[in-house]
This record gives structure tokens, C-alpha cells and sequence, in this order.
């Protein structure tokens, strides 16, 4: 783990990031800021409100800009299209240590499916969602400096990643 860097929880819709985070966070003694509901806190409005009045982009570029004004080495859970801009993925390898939250896609669609909260889930066909997580999981591959699988129980997750933050 970087020294006094951020830990990035990245990963497709229903990855675990929210609640991996949490635990994660709980047993290295940090803070846990999940972007989503920073960004829902300062809007003032729910994700699916800021999807359909702004658009996917205007939330991207405010996930951006909230993601770099947070300080300490936090854990930190990102949205699942946080990547979409280079220059954020850059700051991110330069802040901190970015983890790759991944389960097979049918996993992930059993956790989203419905999901009042993820809009991209509410309004995308199965077939579409699992073009989005094909071309994701390889900008997350890349983009990552560890994988960690989430298709098994929480603790286990975070057991891997501590012990992988660990040996950096």
C-alpha cells in the first residue's frame, strides 16, 4: 500500500465496493468515502435524479471533482464508469493503490437487477449491461494493481486484499 495513499475500490455495478469498503475500512483503521453517496449528499439529489435531469457525463465529470478533493489515505468506493476519464485514472495511480472488485457478470446482474439505485440497471436490457461490463472489466484489468475476486463471501474479499496491500 502507498504510503498515506487512498485505496480505490474499483468495479462493475454490484461489485461489492460499498460494502467491502466499509469492512475494509473498519479493520485498517481508515475513513470509507463511497463517491456515490458524496455525491448525492452534495447535489442533493438521488443518482438516478442527476442521470435523468444531467446526464451520465455530468455525473461523471462531479464524481471526478469530488473524487480529488478528498484527502488522507481513505478507502475509498468508486462509482462503476469512474475510469471513463483518463486524467481521473491517472491521479488515482498517483494517490493511491487502485483495487479491482470482480465476479463474473451473472453474479453481478443477480445483484443489480432492479436495483432502484443503479440507473444504468434500470433502464439497460441484460444483453447491453453485459457489453458494458466486457468493455469495463478490461479497462479495470488495466487499470488495476490488484484483482480481487468478490463471488465469495465479504470477508474473504477483504482478508485478500489486506493481505495483498500488504506485500506492496
Amino acid at each position: 500500500m502507498k504510503e498515506n495513499g487512498h485505496v480505490f475500490l474499483i468495479g462493475f455495478m454490484g461489485a461489492g465496493k460499498s460494502t467491502i469498503g466499509r469492512l475494509l475500512a473498519d479493520r485498517l483503521r481508515k475513513d470509507f468515502i463511497d463517491v456515490d453517496a458524496l455525491i448525492v449528499q452534495k447535489e442533493n439529489k438521488s443518482i438516478s435524479d442527476i442521470f435523468s435531469e444531467h446526464g451520465e457525463a455530468f455525473f461523471r465529470e462531479k464524481e471526478a471533482a469530488y473524487l480529488k478533493k478528498i484527502s488522507g489515505g481513505s478507502i475509498i468506493a468508486t462509482g462503476g464508469g469512474i475510469l471513463y476519464f483518463s486524467e481521473t485514472l491517472e491521479w488515482m495511480k498517483q494517490n493511491g493503490t487502485i483495487v479491482y472488485l470482480q465476479a463474473p457478470f451473472s453474479i453481478l446482474y443477480e445483484r443489480i437487477f432492479q436495483d432502484s439505485n443503479r440507473p444504468l440497471a434500470m433502464t439497460k436490457s441484460e444483453a447491453s449491461l453485459k457489453e458494458l461490463y466486457s468493455k469495463r472489466h478490461d479497462v479495470y484489468s488495466s487499470a488495476a494493481d490488484l484483482i480481487v475476486p468478490t463471488d465469495c463471501r465479504v470477508e474473504e474479499s477483504v482478508d485478500l486484499i489486506i493481505e495483498r496491500l500488504q506485500k506492496d
